[in-house]
């Protein structure tokens, strides 16, 4: 059908026209079939695609014009050029962004004449005190809180993350573990913990039934009804929190919404952990500023999300989001949909990383960028200009090593070291940031060839399970042949 519509095309139109629109007919196929339709594109089509292009550009050279090696060098110059222009003004942004959030109390407090809220960037976390809502007495009212933490193997210093939320500064809450394996690895931990804090009522649930092909969500599914209190407060396993961190989060919690919190690392043993914890304060967490500053997320973070029942049952449920890789995202997506407020916390939160290789690092990097791929494709595309210190590289090298392209890379590399300083270490008190800020440029190369490689391949591995992303982020067990 293609080859014939070319012909008919050709019999009236010239052939410098008719190959340029077939080509742009077919990029536009494609493009639509992937971000549109949600389709799987393979890497032939996309090799098949760009060389559609690159053998049109050369076509519609005028007859006396030859594209030689020194003009297609200046060409990518330019390209590389505009990226690290953009990358400057991001990083600029993102400054602005992270003092306008955090900032933001403060003024809020100066002008009604009270003391600044509490701030303090330490070990447990960024804590702010503000005043919860007044109870009938006249007093504060403190609301019972269900905390949901599922598990899957024992994490690095697990029992003292769990310690963390046994030592709440709050009147009345509770902890439901749940895993999906009766010998799971973490269960004699939570044994522990229950002989350790008596106090805390605690709760373990073992079941395996499932939902949908996220293990995570069933395992939620299956501790909800565990959950005696209409707030629920969901938490991934590896993550740690100071004593005041049930007040703070009920403090700004939406009742008809959902508050999520962003993270930094609390522990990253080893170079390959402390390459992923630096990109959680640095890369990861300015994105997230700046989105908030633009005018709002709509999207959660698993490290910690705060959901009443009600709303909850609103989005449809743990089922709704029980088919997508990036649940955390989903959830936060269909609160936003059903028209409900998606409000980040200033309250920061620690995850406790393990020890990592460098081949783990990599591939857990590379799950995460291509559910961000699947679930937001500009969002992911967008994200290039994040790597500054790497594309201003790039664009130094097809300079040919000149002076101009040097200061136009130290500056940016530069740029970048402060910005990561300034959202990191000043606003999110990043510890191990702060002791490894000159990994941030490696990080950014590593981040650069991750950003390209999650283009290709639809396989993600978690925690032993392989998964294949499928369309809008939704995700299929695969079996792998031992």
């Amino acid at each position: 059908v293609s080859f014939f519509s070319f012909l008919t095309v050709l019999s009236w139109a010239n052939l410098s026209f008719v190959v340029p629109a077939t080509a742009l007919v077919y990029v536009v196929t494609v493009l639509g079939a992937k971000f549109f339709l949600r389709e799987q594109i393979d890497r032939m089509r996309w090799a098949g695609t760009f060389l559609v292009c690159f053998g049109v550009a050369l076509i519609c050279l005028p007859e006396d014009q030859t594209l030689s090696l020194s003009d297609f060098i200046e060409h990518v110059r330019i390209f590389f050029g505009i990226l690290t222009a953009a990358s400057a003004c991001y990083y600029l942004v993102s400054i602005i962004a992270a003092e306008k959030f955090f900032a933001a109390p403060q003024r809020r407090a100066a002008a009604a004449g009270l003391p600044a809220c509490k701030l303090a960037a330490g070990r447990e976390g960024l804590y702010k005190s503000p005043p919860f809502s007044k109870g009938e007495q006249g007093g504060f009212c403190f609301p019972p809180v269900s905390i949901l933490i599922p598990l899957c193997g024992a994490d690095f210093r697990a029992y003292q993350n769990y310690a963390s939320l046994c030592s709440q500064d709050y009147p009345e809450f509770e902890i439901v573990f749940g895993v999906g394996d009766s010998k799971d690895s973490s269960i004699p931990v939570i044994t522990r913990l229950q002989a350790d804090f008596p106090q805390v009522p605690i709760q373990m649930v073992v079941s395996a039934d499932e939902i949908g092909p996220n293990p995570k969500v069933s395992t939620l599914n299956n501790m909800l009804p565990q959950a005696g209190h209409e707030i629920l407060l969901m938490l991934d396993s590896d993550i740690r929190v100071g004593p005041d961190f049930i007040k703070s989060i009920c403090a700004e919690f939406p009742p008809d919404g959902l508050l999520t919190c962003l993270y930094r690392a609390g522990e990253a043993p080893g170079t390959p952990s402390k390459l992923e914890a630096c990109g959680i304060s640095s890369e990861f967490a300015p994105g997230v500023l700046v989105a908030q500053m633009a005018g709002g997320i709509s999207f959660a973070f698993g490290a910690a999300i705060a959901i009443s029942k009600k709303t909850l049952e609103t989005i449809g449920g743990f089922a709704a989001i029980a088919p997508y890789l990036a649940d955390d995202y989903m959830m936060g997506s269909l609160v936003r949909k059903a028209g409900l407020p998606v409000k980040l916390s200033r309250y920061v939160v620690e995850t406790v990383l393990s020890k990592l290789s460098i081949t783990g690092f990599v591939q857990h990097q590379l799950r995460w960028a291509r559910g961000i791929r699947a679930c937001a494709p500009w969002g992911h595309a967008g994200s290039l200009i994040a790597n500054g210190t790497a594309l201003s590289f790039l664009y130094f090298a097809f300079s040919g090593f000149s002076r101009f392209g040097l200061f136009i890379f130290a500056s940016v590399s530069a740029l970048r070291l402060w910005m990561a300083w300034m959202v990191g270490v000043r606003r999110l008190g990043d510890k191990i940031l702060r002791h490894n800020l000159l990994l941030v440029p490696i990080r950014d190369f590593f981040s650069l060839f991750i950003w390209s490689a999650a283009f290709f391949g639809e396989r993600v591995e978690w925690r032993g399970r392989v998964f294949r992303l499928e369309k809008n982020g939704k995700i299929t067990p695969e079996k792998i042949s031992r």
